[in-house]
């Protein structure tokens, strides 16, 4: 016995020894990100053990192991698991940590919730913060141009605070449409929100996941979700700035002809060809030799004037013998812009708190006095826990944009009317500092006196946009499965327009000075005050449970009701008693000594009440469905016709989930299919009324003082059955994950069967007196496809973390009519069934006359007058050869239908229905680099009539922008090969001339690829920006549209592809395509901090 206690004492004795000469050391380290900035409360764990240590606010770790080697694991929520071995020499460690795809994407907003993004059934791409944060776009329409296969952005002007026009899909209806887009579940304007406060953005494209919207979800849903606060353990706040600083310039060329003699000389002979006997400018040969000695003077020199004094005709004159480049005496190229960007954010368990405030400040071209944009977002987002069953939150939102500019009530309006008359000869003030308008040289007036109206500090346009929206939420969590939310939206909006004009004073004689009064001289104040009130109140509840751990059920259902209120008040002055003060008390008296004013307003209301819900199976999480609907009513219709339902259902299944899938390759696969009917409530508030209109007597005043007389019409009839415009939709995908979600992958198909659409009618009888009445009588099909893939990884280079992406999406459709009432399919009405909306008939010209014997000969063998209007002296060499498709000796449109189209066929279509995207970048050692390229297919634009920079004196032969190497495009016998036709004047402006029937030789493809965007960044290593009390310190330059290629660019220099198109503004319908605001290209250096 004393044996065995021996031999245990000796045993523990060995025992405690070896444990106390056990050798032990310290592993210390830090956990970074793939930026290289610490993680804060990863778990650093002791394989095996208990033992670990979670970072601190540096990423920091430090703790105690055994002398040998170890294996360490490491996790975080949001980011990949991660094993470490260490050997047993090494004590310090540094762990980068790599995101993870799953967890980040785990949850996508969308209609009244959320989903986890692997159970969608629906079509929605998400976006978040970060696809953003590098952009310096102005508005959040331009960042996601290209970026969401199916979601079509269109620009329609390059001025400072413009934005663009989006369709999801394509065209819905015939009647036009745009997606609903909400702000944190209310209806606003998505370019009234600060890019900086964006947390994510949810594009709803397909019927399934957007039916809970209803009547107002037929376009597709936008929903854009704001940053909120965090709770952190002091209760600290993080502070965010973000300053940019750069600069704008035209995407196109600027460098139009300066040199006077060429510029009068081009428009003299484009002009003698149509009229031999006259000349658009009346100068002599011995002004032409005066041009001709100053044709290399870029500025004028002391011996050769650009202006002299003559006495002709009579009386002393000014001649002008200038090389004025027009275009930079009234316009910069480079003009500067900045972008400052602040928000706060923290909060505690029981307060959480976001408050933002942006600034933007965009200087336009026009150089006398700038045209200025600036706009101010304020948002404040505070969330409250009341109790453990009781949450509250207010989101406040203001917005305030000052667009201030000279010119003509319009910013448009004096870059397309200065592109007349302005050639270079002319200067734009005579040497005694008066303004040139008129001359006894010219039928006209000098740039139409827009270079004075610039220089006229009297004219003042101010448009002002004003938006301000409160939301206040109430949840309640009765249960730990039911959550009760209601909440309601106030949303005041306003727009306020100023327009000033004064009298042009000029000189057309020295000494004698002139003043235009009417017109763009008149003396006028307008002003106008568009105000919307919108009131929106949601009450939903969401059950969500999991029974037998396999049934996972969500069911939501509540209602919604929506008001709008819109009041518009415009009012006239003339004659202000003062140039310096702009009230409407000032109107003066005119010339018959009345108060001239003129005064007009309209308002509307419309409501809407909505039932809805939603239930969300899965199994497993392997077999996926999801029914939802909506019952809506609109006060839109007529009574009897106000309520629609409009029901959904989606189907997934998880492939990749199945016991028997092999993961190795594939991580995630899935298939889905949808089927959902929407309403399109997008009509005017009172478009089942026949309204009553007051109208002017067009200028007929029955000699009743200068007041003009007015009379009242009334609208056409509608049917009585006005109704709801239905769009049924199909949609199947594919999601697929590869490597772990280093590869991921998504295809979409989809039709839409839009139905119901409101159009003409059937024709009333003549004796009635009215047009047919609005029916629903159309139908179309869009069918189409949008691909995604997307390639994210992470290697060692060199020792340290290469972090690198590369992705592209893809998107096509095609929008067919197939009904409609059109049954000869006949040209003169709109649509007829079968049609692809954008389709492009013309003519097929195989090329120009090489002499004048084979035009002559041509004319006798087919009859070409449906084309020969101003061909003066007749068919000629150089002019354009048209092909008689049909063969029956006559260039016609035969019977101006499909069946019988004449010599004209389908050439192209002019919608950008293909669109891609492609995206690359990097990070490494603290630099990061990305790109995005954007771009479409094959599309197609003849220009217009009046596109003076695509035609030059072909359309209007007095242009102010001449193209500086016109002539080597237009033909001559020493120039057999140019593009460009023999001169002719008006040849694509007049009805019946040789170029202004479309035709497949000047159809231009459109079709472009773009740098849209390009951001070179550094970031700070933490321990030196800690250092000076900063979290993070990065700087970066960032540039948008830089560059683009397109075949459209062989053949001008001056058109941006996305500003190819028809513009029409009133009365001036085509005016505003004789020049119009370049499209605009940026170059931005910024910082950004946070502490």
């Amino acid at each position: 016995m004393r044996q065995l206690k021996a031999f245990a004492v000796s045993l523990l004795l060995a025992a405690v020894s070896m444990t106390a000469f056990a050798q032990k050391r310290t592993v210390s380290g830090t956990v970074l990100d793939e930026q290289s900035f610490p993680i804060i409360g990863a778990a650093v764990m002791l394989e095996g053990t208990a033992t670990g240590a979670v970072t601190d606010l540096d990423g920091l770790f430090s703790l105690e192991v055994p002398d040998s080697e170890i294996t360490l694991n490491v996790s975080c929520i949001g980011y990949e698991t991660m094993t470490v071995v260490v050997p047993a020499l090494q004590d310090m460690i540094n762990i980068v940590m790599k995101e993870d795809a799953m967890m980040i994407e785990e949850t996508v907003v969308v209609g009244y919730g959320t989903q986890k993004k692997v159970n969608l059934t629906g079509a929605i791409t998400a976006v978040d913060e970060k696809a953003l944060e590098d952009r310096v776009a102005p508005n959040l329409t331009s960042m996601l141009q290209g970026a969401v296969p199916g979601l079509n952005i269109t620009t329609s002007s390059g001025n400072p605070g413009s934005t663009g026009t989006f369709n999801i899909r394509g065209t819905g209806s015939i009647n036009g449409g745009s997606p609903l887009v909400l702000i944190d579940g209310s209806e606003g304007e998505i370019d009234r929100v600060n890019p900086n406060d964006v947390e994510s953005i949810s594009v709803i494209k397909d019927a399934s996941a957007a039916a809970v919207y209803g009547a107002r979800a037929a376009f597709g849903v936008i929903l854009v979700t704001t940053k909120k606060g965090a709770d952190t353990e002091e209760g600290n706040a993080t502070v965010r700035y973000s300053g940019r600083f750069g600069w704008e310039q035209p995407t196109t060329s600027t460098d139009y002809e300066t040199t006077g003699y060429w510029s009068a000389y081009i428009h003299n002979m484009f002009w003698k060809a149509d009229d031999a006997a006259s000349v658009y400018i009346n100068y002599n040969d011995h002004d032409m030799q005066q041009l001709l000695l100053r044709i290399n003077d870029k500025t004028e020199h002391p011996d050769r004037p650009w202006v002299v004094q003559e006495y002709r005709n009579g009386k002393e004159q000014y001649v002008y013998y200038g090389n004025t480049d027009w275009w930079h005496e009234m316009f910069n190229d480079q003009h500067p812009t900045q972008q400052h960007n602040i928000s706060i954010s923290g909060g505690t368990k029981k307060v959480k708190y976001f408050l933002s405030g942006g600034f933007n400040r965009q200087t336009g071209i026009i150089k006398a006095r700038p045209d200025v944009f600036q706009k101010v977002n304020l948002r404040s987002k505070i969330d409250f826990t009341v109790n453990k069953y009781v949450k509250m939150s207010n989101n406040t939102s203001f917005y305030n944009s000052v667009y201030d500019y000279p010119g003509v009530s319009n910013v448009e309006n004096a870059i397309a009317y200065a592109a007349n008359h302005g050639l270079a000869c002319f200067t734009p003030k005579n040497p005694d500092g008066t303004w040139v308008y008129g001359t006894d040289f010219l039928g006209y007036k000098v740039a139409n006196g827009r270079h004075a109206i610039y220089g006229n500090d009297k004219n003042i346009n101010i448009d002002r946009k004003m938006d301000f929206a409160n939301t206040t939420e109430l949840r309640i969590n009765p249960i730990k499965e039911l959550t009760i939310t209601a909440n309601y939206t106030y949303r005041l909006h306003q727009n306020r327009d100023t327009n000033r004009s004064t009298n042009l004073v000029y000189s057309q004689y020295p000494g004698v000075l002139a003043s235009y009064t009417t017109g763009a001289g008149e003396d006028s104040l307008t002003e106008s005050v568009d105000t919307w009130n919108y009131h929106a109140a949601n009450l939903f509840a969401t059950y969500e449970d999991e029974f037998a751990d396999a049934h996972h059920l969500t069911v939501m259902a509540g209602g919604n009701l929506e008001t709008q209120y819109r009041k518009d008040v415009w009012a006239k002055g003339y004659y202000l008693t003062t140039e310096d003060l702009n009230d409407l008390g000032l109107t003066g008296l005119n010339p018959d000594g009345v108060a001239q004013y003129e005064a007009d307003g309209d308002q509307s209301e419309y409501a809407l009440l909505g039932f809805f819900g939603r239930i969300n199976y899965d199994y497993k999480g392997k077999y996926l469905a999801e029914i939802s609907g909506r019952y809506d009513g609109t006060s839109k219709f007529a009574k009897g016709s106000r309520w629609g339902l409009f029901p959904s259902a989606s189907l997934g299944w998880r492939i990749s989930e199945e016991d028997w899938f092999n993961k190795n390759v594939v991580n995630n696969l899935k298939l889905r299919a949808s089927f959902g009917s929407l309403g399109n409530q997008n009509v005017t508030a009172y478009q089942f009324v026949r309204k009553v209109t007051v109208n002017d007597f067009a200028g007929y005043n029955f000699g009743e003082s200068s007041t003009v007389s007015k009379y009242s019409s009334l609208s056409a009839p509608n049917a009585g059955d006005l109704t709801w415009e239905t769009s049924q939709q199909y949609n199947v995908g594919i999601d697929a994950g590869l490597f772990k979600d280093k590869l991921t992958f998504t295809a979409e198909g989809y039709i839409r069967d839009t139905k119901d659409m409101l159009t003409a009618g059937v024709a009333l009888p003549s004796v009635y007196g009215a047009s047919e009445p609005k029916m629903n009588a159309a139908d179309l099909r869009t069918t189409g496809y949008e691909l995604s893939i997307n390639w994210r990884d992470q290697v060692e280079l060199f020792g340290k973390p290469f972090g690198y992406n590369v992705g592209a999406t893809l998107s096509d459709y095609k929008t067919v009519i197939t009904k409609y009432d059109n049954d000869d399919m006949t040209f003169a009405k709109d649509y007829y069934v079968g049609m692809e909306l954008g389709e492009i008939w013309g003519f097929v010209v195989d090329g120009l006359f090489q002499s004048d014997a084979e035009a002559q000969a041509y004319a006798q063998e087919v009859d070409l007058n449906y084309i020969n209007k101003r061909l003066t002296g007749g068919w000629l060499a150089g002019d354009p050869r048209y092909v008689d498709l049909n063969g029956d000796g006559i260039i016609s449109v035969g019977g101006n239908t499909v069946k019988n189209p004449g010599d004209r066929k389908i050439l192209g279509n002019s919608l950008a229905t293909l669109q891609y995207g492609i995206t690359a970048g990097f990070d490494y050692l603290g630099f990061d680099v990305s790109v995005f390229l954007q771009g479409t297919g094959n599309h197609y634009w003849y220009p217009n009539s009046e596109s003076m920079a695509f035609w030059g004196p072909y359309s209007r032969p007095y242009c102010t922008f001449l193209d500086d190497n016109f002539l080597d495009n237009v033909w001559s016998e020493d120039n057999p090969d140019a593009y460009f036709p023999r001169p002719r004047a008006y040849a694509a402006y007049t009805d019946g001339a040789p170029l202004r029937n479309v035709n497949s030789r000047y159809l231009q493809n459109l079709r472009y690829l773009r740098l849209k965007n390009l951001s070179v960044g550094y970031t700070v290593p933490a321990k030196a920006s800690k250092k000076i009390g900063m979290d993070k310190i990065r700087v970066y330059f960032s540039g948008e549209n830089l560059h683009y290629w397109s075949p459209f660019k062989k053949n001008s220099k001056y058109i941006d592809p996305e500003a190819a198109f028809d513009r029409k503004s009133g009365n001036d319908f085509t005016r505003y395509n004789n020049a119009f605001y370049p499209w605009q290209k940026t170059f931005m250096f910024g910082v950004d901090i946070t502490f």
